[in-house]
C-alpha cells in the first residue's frame, strides 16, 4: 500500500526513529525506508545551506510516497507520529513566542490527521488514503 507524507512529516518520523535508535521498533523504519530517507536528508542538508527558499518549498510543498508499505510499517509510523505529538504537546505548553506557538499548533494538527490516516491504513480498511 502507498503511504503519503508531506516531506516535513516524513522528516519528523525519521528523525524520531534516529533518536530512538535502530534497535527499537520505530527505529526499524530507518532500515526499511533508508533508500528514501538518506538521499532526502542529504538534499535537505544541502538546500538548508545554499537555498533556504528551495529548502522550505521541499519541506512544505512536496511529498514522500512509500509505494510498497506494509500495515506493520503504517502502524510503526503512527507510533512515531504519536510520540512526536507527545513531545510537541510539551513544547506547546512551554512555548512563549506566539509565532512559534502557532507553528507548533499547525504541525500538531497536521500530525494528528496523519496519525488517524496511518491508523486506518494499519488496520487495513484503507480509509483516509490520499
Amino acid at each position: 500500500m502507498p503511504l503519503h507524507f508531506t516531506v516535513w512529516q516524513f522528516v519528523r518520523i525519521m528523525v524520531h526513529a534516529e533518536e530512538v535508535g535502530a534497535g527499537s521498533v520505530v527505529g526499524g523504519l530507518l532500515e526499511d525506508w533508508r533508500e528514501v530517507w538518506e538521499p532526502l536528508d542529504a538534499e535537505l542538508g544541502e538546500l538548508a545551506e545554499r537555498d533556504f527558499d528551495a529548502y522550505g518549498d521541499l519541506m512544505m510543498n512536496q511529498d514522500v510516497v512509500i509505494e510498497d508499505a506494509t500495515p506493520a510499517q503504517a502502524k510503526t509510523a503512527r507510533a512515531a507520529v504519536d510520540a512526536v505529538m507527545a513531545e510537541m504537546d510539551a513544547a506547546i505548553t512551554a512555548a512563549g513566542d506566539p509565532a512559534h506557538l502557532e507553528n507548533l499548533k499547525y504541525e500538531r494538527r497536521e500530525l494528528r490527521q496523519l496519525s488517524r490516516r496511518l491508523g486506518h491504513l494499519a488496520d487495513g480498511d484503507g480509509a483516509g488514503e490520499s
